[in-house]
């Protein structure tokens, strides 16, 4: 049985901005900074054998602060990333409704059909996350791993595990900082916890 703690990264100037990131290299606020030393001071897990980390810098920043805690290396997956969002990143989204409703609108309305401008679909996404994800459960049986990504990849991500139609992606809820956790047995995944921000409680 291999159990994966799926973290969403810390606070960045862009989600409090509500802009899209996509694969642009933002870093954590402050504030995301002090989301992830809050969950490595009060870790939501006893032991982990590795970490993984997207290789944005807000992930791997977030990813870092976990490892010097547990005295791991971070191992960097670009399959891990957001998915990338193309002409729109950097755009904030009431800004990119109003410019583009049609092409914009699919985004929280119909996610399935909705083709960024130059940036990839949800569903080569999630094709591409879960190749990470496969080979994370070739490597870890029976082990505890933690992987930093991001809002919308971990969202395909548990879709997947729930065999959920990406067009209810948006059901799922994913804060910055979130906990998730996946247990795989024999290939087969069961969702233990999603969204959890119970550790920052002792922000």
């Amino acid at each position: 049985m291999l159990r994966i703690f799926l973290i969403r990264h810390g606070e960045t100037e862009w989600n409090k901005q509500n802009r899209l990131q996509g694969n642009s290299n933002i870093h954590l606020s402050p504030e995301g900074y002090h989301q992830a030393i809050t969950l490595a001071d009060h870790p939501p897990f006893q032991h982990i054998d590795a970490i993984y980390s997207s290789d944005l810098s807000r992930a791997m920043e977030t990813a870092g602060v976990i490892a010097e805690r547990f005295n791991l290396g971070v191992k960097l997956m670009p399959e891990l990333r957001e998915t990338n969002f193309g002409d729109w990143e950097g755009r904030g989204i009431s800004e990119l409704a109003m410019e583009s409703p049609k092409a914009f609108g699919k985004f929280f309305t119909d996610p399935e059909r909705c083709h960024p401008p130059h940036g990839e679909t949800f569903l080569e996404c999630q094709a591409r996350v879960m190749i990470g994800i496969r080979e994370i459960i070739a490597n870890h049986e029976n082990q505890n791993v933690v992987v930093v990504s991001h809002g919308a990849a971990i969202r395909l991500i548990l879709g997947a595990a729930l065999d959920m139609p990406i067009h209810k992606m948006w059901a799922i809820g994913q804060f910055n900082m979130a906990l998730n956790i996946l247990r795989v047995d024999d290939g087969e995944f069961t969702v233990e916890l999603m969204n959890s921000t119970e550790h920052l409680r002792h922000h």
